[in-house]
């Protein structure tokens, strides 16, 4: 079966101050309208600009995500997808080959510095629910779908953030789908056991219409194509 996934930045903004000095609130229920036209399945996370308030002050734009409550709860009302929650999975089987799509929000990541958190953030909750949905089935095999990606510091290969000591526990998450920075990439992070967790970013659809990859899941292997084009790129052994 063939779905369509988008990782994050659905719109430009949750909200736009117009000249009046009105907070214009749209974009959710216009992406919508553009969704049910969708002849196959689609499945989202949501990223910063999904959450984001603009304002103007001095003719600049002013970037807040003060009213992150507030854009959650309309992505949940107005997408059926989200109704139960920003955070979801979705399981496919394959020949014998059970998978795991773990959709996570990462979306908030306006932080002060002296707070000293690490993007991406996984709340709490929200990541004792992955932790759960790692463990939930000792043979299926994971895939996290998230907009914001984890980094190392150059040169390393283990990420700084709270997220990825739990991924890198559970070496059946073997791929992490993610966006944000505008760029296509393929990382390598250390997993348990001496394996390693292959992070893939795919760059902007907005920019170019060939920031695109396809991703086929075989009884045996995960193939990521080149951005762009069906050709494969990689090929990650799940087995």
């Amino acid at each position: 079966s063939s779905m369509v996934i988008a990782t994050g930045d659905l719109v430009d903004s949750y909200e736009t101050e117009a000249k009046n000095g009105e907070m214009l609130r749209f974009q959710a229920s216009q992406f919508l309208q553009v969704l049910k036209k969708s002849k196959a399945p689609v499945f989202l996370t949501l990223g910063n600009h999904d959450l984001t308030s603009y304002s103007w002050k001095n003719n600049a734009r002013v970037s807040k995500q003060d009213n992150a409550g507030a854009a959650r709860a309309r992505w949940i009302r107005e997408v059926p997808l989200f109704n139960d929650g920003t955070y979801y999975s979705h399981t496919v089987k394959v020949g014998a080959t059970n998978y795991r799509l773990i959709f996570l929000d990462n979306s908030f990541y306006r932080f002060l510095p002296e707070e000293n958190i690490e993007n991406p953030y996984i709340d709490k909750a929200q990541l004792h629910w992955l932790r759960a949905q790692l463990q939930e089935s000792p043979d299926d095999v994971e895939i996290i779908l998230m907009h914001i990606p984890m980094k190392a510091a150059p040169g390393e290969l283990v990420p700084s953030c709270e997220l990825y000591p739990v991924l890198a526990k559970n070496p059946s998450a073997k791929l992490i789908l993610a966006g944000h920075n505008h760029k296509n990439s393929v990382q390598n992070f250390t997993s348990g056991e001496s394996k390693k967790m292959i992070q893939v970013q795919t760059g902007a659809f907005a920019q170019n219409k060939e920031n695109w990859r396809v991703i086929r899941l075989t009884e045996n292997n995960i193939l990521v194509s080149v951005p762009g084009n069906t050709k494969t790129e990689l090929t990650i052994p799940v087995n």
